[in-house]
């Protein structure tokens, strides 16, 4: 037995290693859930700050708004109280046939209100009231100021009803009604209803597509110098529009009218005719093929 030995075994601390390192992971969970906790502490007070600010510059916002506000206010309730941007001159432009006075009436404008207490477009609908008003533009010009520019409608030409001539321009709107006749040709056939015959009112589509060839047929004869001649011009048939110089006793049958440069050459015919049957009554027939058939004028006897 004395050579046996007995050895007690001491293992290395591995357990103890084990224990440190659970340790050591423990701190380190233990450390980051801090670090966490603190971060998220951290945020929630930038947020707050953050959120703070915000609100703050809000609040500085609204009451500049609410103090842009109230100044705007105060100065409008100062321009419409003070007296010196009052009504002192009422201008008007561009007007022969309707007065001043006319217009201004109209309008409804007053001296002495303030500038500010009207509105443009309610002045506008007011004055195109009267036919002859084709467009209005009122222009403030304070402080004391108001121009109304008017464009007018012109009379061309006429239309017989009953005892009286109603003014039409070239746009076919009727101006007025009238028992005086004017320097103007009357136009004889037309189709408009009767009952529509009214001052502000536009003669039907039918006979508006036949203006533009009455409109055509004025101009080629003003180029002529035989403008001032004419005195009625009849619409009746679209086919063979008719003119009548009273003053040369003579009616002209001029055809459909269709072509600018065909009507031209009838024109220049037509005062040819004129002057070599000067003070003779009669038919001149221009409706024919200028490049086959011959013109010719019938004497009334």
């Amino acid at each position: 037995m004395e050579d046996d030995e007995i050895i007690i075994g001491i293992n290395p601390k591995k357990n103890s290693n084990k224990t440190n390192k659970k340790k050591t992971k423990t701190k380190r969970k233990n450390k980051s859930k801090t670090n966490i906790q603190e971060n998220s502490k951290s945020s929630k007070l930038k947020k707050k700050r953050t959120n703070t600010t915000i609100a703050q510059k809000n609040s500085q916002r609204i009451i500049k708004i609410i103090t842009i506000l109230i100044l705007i206010i105060i100065f409008v309730i100062f321009l419409l109280s003070t007296s010196l941007f009052n009504i002192k001159t009422i201008n008007v432009f561009g007007n022969n046939k309707i007065s001043d006075n006319k217009i201004i009436s109209l309008s409804s404008l007053e001296l002495y209100t303030n500038i500010f207490r009207f509105k443009k477009s309610k002045i506008v609908e007011s004055i195109k009231q009267n036919a002859y008003i084709e467009s209005v533009k009122i222009t403030r010009k304070y402080p004391n100021t108001v121009n109304i520019d008017v464009v007018e409608r012109e009379v061309r030409y006429m239309l017989q009803f009953a005892d009286s001539y109603v003014y039409i321009n070239n746009q076919g709107y009727m101006l007025d009604i009238s028992n005086e006749k004017l320097e103007v040709p009357i136009l004889v056939g037309f189709t408009t209803d009767l009952s529509n015959i009214k001052a502000g009112n536009r003669i039907n589509i039918d006979d508006l597509e036949k203006m533009n060839t009455v409109i055509k047929i004025y101009e080629v004869a003003k180029s002529n110098e035989l403008n001032e001649l004419i005195t009625k011009i009849d619409i009746s048939n679209s086919k063979n529009y008719t003119i009548e110089i009273e003053s040369e006793g003579k009616i002209i049958y001029l055809g459909e009218c269709i072509d600018y440069s065909d009507l031209k050459n009838r024109m220049i015919y037509l005062k040819s005719i004129l002057e070599a049957c000067k003070g003779k009554n009669g038919e001149i027939f221009l409706n024919v093929d200028l490049n086959s058939e011959k013109i010719y004028f019938r004497e009334k006897i």
